[in-house]
């Protein structure tokens, strides 16, 4: 998910739309039927993300839940469903 959000605010055609909304609701929507949370990667420089997920509800965690090969992104977030 985090991915498709990162890829909406690099495309300014995107912006202010509120089509990030839409989609992160029906997205999370969908997750509550199997998951009790949900956890999200992205990078510290993408400002607008984070305010995004913040706004949203999210949580910005310390580092990362688990720790994985995949060290790209720098800001983790949890969210509980």
């Amino acid at each position: 998910m985090c991915a498709n959000y990162k890829k909406m605010y690099a495309f300014k055609e995107a912006r202010g739309t509120g089509i990030a909304s839409q989609l992160l609701e029906i997205a999370l929507e969908f997750a509550k039927q199997y998951y009790e949370e949900c956890y999200l990667e992205t990078f510290s420089n993408m400002e607008a993300a984070n305010r995004f997920y913040q706004k949203n509800g999210f949580i910005a965690l310390a580092s990362p839940l688990v720790e994985t090969p995949h060290y790209a992104c720098d800001k983790w977030y949890l969210k509980h469903l």
